[in-house]
């Protein structure tokens, strides 16, 4: 198994503890059948869930240290993972599934409404007859995220060094949506570094997300909240589907 990038570590550190929608996920891919495609997986937090109960999972992800990470981590629990570097807005992988995941505002992070417009086509197209998207999107506001009270930062140990990640602060900036971390990484002999990382998320609420799935050909089918935890704020997977 190849060593992990910072890339990783930090995906672990900030992502790798969120357990609040896993049992969405789960109840989804039960009722799927099929291989199920997870979009923007990252180190394979949601990926390995789903592989461990036994579902075959395709994964894409743009950041080809974070695909490795998967399909090592999927290959030593000797799990059915297929990890491929892939953006999603020319997604072209020569099958169908069942459905499609979109796991922590992943949506969001593609880009505006005509970015979005290509990933969901890209998507519906490699849907089957009745297969579902399940996307998360942010449950709130920027009022409502700002008002939040103050987070704990994410911790973890890796190699005896401590990787630290404070959420810092969150800016609006028209339709975009700014989130900021500062990050600690500390070693045993006392030596630290500390930097800023920021994401992007374009702002969504769940009728405009229903309404461009639309555009691509997807229907409306449900709506499942997921609640706030441990510092992560709450969100709501927008259920849309390819007609049969």
């Amino acid at each position: 198994m190849s060593a992990a990038t910072s890339q990783v570590i930090w995906h672990d550190v900030e992502c790798g503890g969120y357990k609040a929608d896993l049992e969405a996920w789960e109840r989804l891919a039960s009722e799927s059948g099929g291989p199920i495609l997870e979009l923007g997986c990252g180190a394979g937090r949601v990926a390995l869930h789903l592989a461990r109960r036994g579902h075959e999972v395709w994964a894409i992800d743009l950041d080809a240290d974070l695909v490795l990470a998967t399909r090592d981590r999927a290959a030593t629990e000797g799990l059915s993972i297929h990890a491929e570097q892939a953006d999603i807005r020319e997604l072209d992988l020569g099958r169908e599934f069942g459905l499609a995941i979109a796991a922590m505002q992943f949506i969001q992070m593609v880009g505006a409404e005509a970015e979005r417009a290509d990933a969901l086509g890209r998507v519906a197209a490699h849907l089957e007859p009745g297969g579902g998207l399940a996307a998360a999107i942010l449950d709130g506001m920027p009022e409502d995220l700002t008002g939040a009270p103050a987070p704990l930062p994410d911790i973890r140990e890796v190699n005896g060094r401590v990787y630290s990640s404070l959420p810092a602060d969150v800016i609006a900036d028209g339709a975009r949506l700014e989130l900021r971390r500062l990050r600690q990484e500390v070693a045993t002999d006392g030596w630290m570094a500390e930097s800023e990382h920021a994401e992007s998320l374009w702002l969504l609420d769940p009728a405009t997300l229903e309404r461009e799935g639309a555009a691509a050909g997807l229907e409306r089918r449900n709506r499942i909240p997921v609640p706030a935890m441990n510092g992560y704020v709450g969100s709501v997977v927008v259920v849309m589907e390819r007609p049969g």
